[in-house]
Formats: structure tokens, C-alpha cells, sequence
């Protein structure tokens, strides 16, 4: 009876242990209950002294941790935290530097120690040389008072606070636009507007087609020139809605200008050239598409020669590398600082459908190559909508499947700094390319077109096509694990460059000015395949008019059509 009893409570026992077994957390396939992870992100971060919200680094792991930092001028809230502890704030980083914060594990039993690095970059210091001030006005005068509504401007002269070398004989012409205090140019304005954002007053554009006009700013002889004005609209900036003008009395010619596409205030910066002084210069602001734009602080000073040079008979010569494009095409340009001035990095026709850029373009110069070197800053490109994007960055699930992640635009075309390097690396200038195209041909026509660099600049347009019956892969993809979000990417069949400079190489003169006989250029149009042999043949090369027939877009529009016809191979060093 006894062996019975026990026997019983034996059996009781075993089955009590298991009940409290299965109350245990389950274990997921391939871990162990006890397996160590470590997660950060982002893993490149630009710090933004004006939003903390953006400095920060979220840490995801079920230990303790350590952080520390290869710059004692890179600045953390914390240096160690537990698994409750689930962020760090950068506080303060060195401008103009990248610096490295590594994330490590601290092992409590002997684990293997996990570590993350984590980029942190921040924009050079913007270092403003002296300039003579033509004309300036902040518009703060007297400060304007709101009473059944604000004052027009030619209802109130407390706007009227104009000086420079230029001012004191200008007049104005306006329509419906007011002069306001509220929504001030100073309330964090960035880096660059910091030292010019006045506050007080701003004038406000009440209406689609509300413009103002400072006329006969005496410029004297100078024809060189940098236009800057704080801007903000009640959205994010859209350049459809401001349209800027320089006249010389008699007529009106429309300018290209840069600003970041935010909704707060920015500086606004257009840097152009006279073909002719006439002695006085107008400046006129037009709301073309919008009912809340803001304007303040506009300065005219001298500057250094530019690409874009203006002849009063309205003729603008433009960018000499931009195709031709339509409105509603989704073209977008990223810009840089080099030294102290504000630079086009590059322009891109991005196809959302595609998840690629058809195109980029851009200038090429000594002036953008450098000692930077490869940042592999790997990112989403902050200007396009990440769904359209390819998922080529971040630490795992970065790559396209059997594809090289292939620059349009090559990382060693922009060495001059870490700015405009990383913006290389957005995921909007990556295609999937063939691993044995990507390091071998496509390497090998990249480094040629660096040899032909020049005084002048050198004008390159670089793209993709995608022919009939091209084949498609995936982004998302980490060995032969795929991102749950993981998306159907087009590969190309083709790609090509098309490129352009002076014959002399140091004219001075921008393409708009120069005669068929004085510019050349060049094509090339390669098979996206695998079997090219390593070094670049003349075989490849193409009149541009022959890309243009293959691809439907019309490069260098400004160039008359017999440069566009060249192929001569013995022009160029290949």
C-alpha cells in the first residue's frame, strides 16, 4: 500500500512540474531563453541644433549597456543604461565633423559582447565672407500694428528701413501685400538665416499674384551678384509658389533660386550674373501659387561669377546639364555647402514606380572632389516619400536581391565634404546593378569622365532605362532573408551618360555663351550585363542625339543640335 501511495505522489509530482513548465515564456525558433540582442537606430543621424526631437537614438535590448564616443566633443545624455533605458540624446556635436557612438553590450555571464555604431554628422559652421551690402532691408523701421486688419504697404512706411551701397533712390511698387509682426523670421530660424532672421516685421502676401518691387538699386558697374531673403509659407515650401525677378527697367527676367523644402522659415538664396550693367537693378516678389507667403530680411550684395547669367533681352542661360522636363515630372535637387557658399549638389527625375531616378544630373568640377572619402551613409533620401523608395539602407534587409546597389551619381564624384558625399548614398540614386557591371565597366566609364575635368566645368547627365522586357528583383533583402516589406523593384536593361564641357576647358564663359564650335560633347550606352571585359573600349561611345532617340529625353537643351550630333572619341580622354 505504501509503494502504491508513493508511486502515486511520484506521478503528481512530475505532472505539477510540467504545468508549471508550460507557464514559461516561450522561446522563439533558433534562440536561446537567455540570447543576448542589441538594436539602435537610426545609424546615421545629421544633428539639428534647432529640434532635439531629432537627435536622439532609440536602444532596444534586454541587457545592460555602455555608450561611449571616438570625439570628446560629440556630447551624450548617458554613457551606460539597463533594458528599461531605451534612448540617448545627442546634446552637442562638433560642426563639421563625423563622428562615431558605439552601443556595446556589457557581458554579465561570460555573453559575447554586441556592439552599434551609430554616424553623427553636423553641417559645417556657415562662414560668410565679407560682402559689400548693396541693399538691405529688414523692414523693421516701426513695428506694425494689427487694428481691423495689418497695413498694406502703402498704408504704413514703418517697413521702410532700407541700407546699402545701392539704396536711397530706390522706389517700390506693391499689390496686396500687408506688412505683419506676427510669425516672426526669428523664432528658430537654421544655421544659415540665424544671423540675418531680424524679426519684428515681415511682409505678407495675401493672395495668388501679390507681388513687390524694389526698384533702381544703383549697382554701379558690378555684375556679379548673391540675392538672399527669408522666406515661409503655411505648408511645405513648394517653388511654384514664389517667383523672383531682377529687371533693369525695361523688362523683367525671371531667376532660379535655392531653399530647403521646409514649412518654416528659410533662407531663400539665388546667385546670378549681368551679361551688361546698366547702372540699377529691380527686385520683384511675386505669390504665383500661394496665399500665405511670408517674406523678410532681403539683402543684395557683390559676388562671384555665376552659371547663371542674365541678358535683358529675357534670355536666361540655365543650368547647362538639366534635361528638359515637364512640371508635373517629380524632379528634385539636393544642395551642399562648399566653403562658405550654398551649392546644387544634383538634380534627379525620380519615377516613383520605378523606385529609381531615370536621370541625374550634375556639375563636376575640382571644386566637389576632395579627402572626405566614402561615408556610406546610407539613408532614404529625405525629399521623396520613403514608400517609393527602395529599401537599400539601414543595417539589415539593406539590399536589393542578387544586386549590387549601384550609385547614379558616384560617391568619388563628391569627396569634397561629408555632406555632399552621404547625399550620394541616398537610396533614390541607387539601381540594381549587376555586381560584375557595377565594379568592372560602370567603374571603369566613371573614373574616364573624372580625367576629363577641366577649368571649365564639366556637365554630366547619368541614368537608367529600362527597356522592353526588363526583368525585376527585390529590395529588403539581407542574404537570403527578405524585409516583411520587402517590394518588387524594375531592374534596368540599359544605362547610359551624356556629357559636356568647353573644348579649351578655360574659356570663363558659361555654355549659354559659347558657340557650337567651341563646346563638345559625348555619349555612352552600355548593355546592363555581365561580360564586359574590365577596361573601357571607345565601342561604347554615342552622340548624345543617339541617347536622346533611345531614351525620349532632350539633354543639354540650350546646346545647338550639331554639338549634340559629336561623337568623336579622339576629343576626350578615354
Amino acid at each position: 500500500m505504501k509503494k502504491t501511495f508513493a508511486y502515486a505522489l511520484l506521478v503528481l509530482t512530475a505532472l505539477y512540474s510540467c504545468e508549471e513548465g508550460k507557464q514559461e515564456e516561450p522561446v522563439l525558433p533558433g534562440t536561446t531563453p537567455d540570447e543576448i540582442y542589441l538594436n539602435v537606430s537610426p545609424h546615421t543621424l545629421t544633428f539639428d541644433e534647432t529640434d532635439a526631437s531629432k537627435n536622439i537614438i532609440t536602444v532596444s535590448t534586454n541587457t545592460n549597456w555602455k555608450a561611449t564616443v571616438d570625439n570628446s566633443e560629440l556630447k551624450i545624455n548617458r554613457t551606460e543604461g539597463t533594458s528599461e533605458d531605451t534612448s540617448i540624446s545627442i546634446t552637442e556635436a562638433p560642426e563639421g565633423k563625423t563622428c562615431k557612438l558605439t552601443i556595446s553590450t556589457i557581458p554579465a555571464n561570460g555573453e559575447k559582447t554586441i556592439s552599434k555604431e551609430v554616424s553623427v554628422s553636423r553641417a559645417s559652421a556657415v562662414v560668410t565672407p565679407d560682402r559689400t551690402i548693396i541693399y538691405n532691408n529688414d523692414f523693421d523701421k516701426e513695428i506694425a500694428v494689427k487694428n481691423t486688419y495689418w497695413p498694406y504697404l502703402d498704408q504704413f512706411d514703418g517697413w521702410k528701413n532700407a541700407n546699402g551701397t545701392g539704396s536711397g533712390a530706390e522706389t517700390y511698387d506693391q499689390m496686396s501685400v500687408s506688412v505683419r509682426s506676427d510669425w516672426t523670421s526669428d523664432y528658430a530660424p537654421p544655421a544659415d538665416y540665424r544671423p540675418y532672421a531680424s524679426g519684428k516685421n515681415n511682409i505678407y502676401f495675401n493672395k495668388a499674384g501679390s507681388f513687390v518691387s524694389i526698384n533702381n538699386i544703383n549697382i554701379a558697374q558690378e555684375k556679379d551678384f548673391i540675392l538672399q531673403f527669408g522666406s515661409s509659407e503655411n505648408k511645405i515650401f513648394d517653388y511654384d509658389d514664389l517667383k523672383v525677378e531682377i529687371g533693369n527697367g525695361t523688362s523683367w527676367v525671371e531667376i532660379d533660386y535655392s531653399r530647403n523644402l521646409t514649412n518654416s522659415w528659410a533662407l531663400t538664396t539665388s546667385m546670378f550674373s549681368l551679361q551688361n550693367s546698366s547702372g540699377t537693378l529691380s527686385i520683384r516678389l511675386t505669390a504665383t501659387g500661394a496665399t500665405q507667403m511670408r517674406i523678410d530680411d532681403i539683402r543684395l550684395t557683390d559676388g562671384e561669377p555665376s552659371e547663371q547669367i542674365i541678358v535683358f533681352d529675357n534670355t536666361v542661360y540655365p543650368l547647362a546639364e538639366l534635361p528638359a522636363y515637364e512640371n508635373d515630372d517629380y524632379v528634385i535637387t539636393h544642395y551642399g555647402t562648399l566653403g562658405s557658399q550654398r551649392v546644387r549638389n544634383y538634380t534627379m527625375l525620380f519615377d516613383k514606380e520605378k523606385h529609381a531616378a531615370l536621370w541625374v544630373a550634375y556639375p563636376l568640377h575640382s571644386c566637389y572632389r576632395g579627402n572626405s572619402g566614402r561615408t556610406e551613409a546610407w539613408a532614404a533620401d529625405p525629399l521623396i516619400e520613403m514608400l517609393y523608395q527602395a529599401k537599400v539602407y539601414g543595417e539589415t534587409f539593406c539590399y536589393y536581391k542578387d544586386y549590387s546597389r549601384g550609385h547614379q551619381i558616384p560617391s568619388a564624384d563628391r569627396t569634397a565634404t561629408d555632406e555632399l558625399n552621404s547625399q550620394t548614398f541616398y537610396a533614390s540614386n541607387m539601381t540594381p546593378q549587376n555586381g560584375d557591371f557595377n565594379g568592372g565597366i560602370w567603374a571603369s566609364l566613371e573614373g574616364k569622365i573624372r580625367e576629363n575635368m577641366c577649368q571649365d566645368t564639366l556637365y554630366v547627365v547619368t541614368g537608367c532605362y529600362f527597356g522592353n522586357g526588363y526583368t525585376t528583383t527585390y529590395d529588403g533583402y539581407y542574404g537570403n532573408n527578405a524585409d516583411p516589406a520587402s517590394k518588387i523593384c524594375p531592374v534596368p536593361t540599359h544605362y547610359f551618360k551624356v556629357v559636356l564641357r568647353t573644348r579649351s576647358g578655360n574659356s570663363g564663359k558659361a555654355v549659354g555663351q559659347c558657340g557650337s564650335d567651341e563646346l563638345k560633347a559625348i555619349g555612352f550606352w552600355l548593355e546592363h550585363r555581365n561580360d564586359y571585359p574590365q577596361t573601357f573600349s571607345t565601342e561604347y561611345c554615342k552622340s548624345v542625339e543617339y541617347i536622346e532617340q533611345q531614351t525620349g529625353f532632350t539633354f543639354f537643351p540650350s546646346v545647338p543640335k550639331e554639338v549634340k550630333k559629336q561623337c568623336t572619341p579622339s576629343d576626350w580622354v578615354l
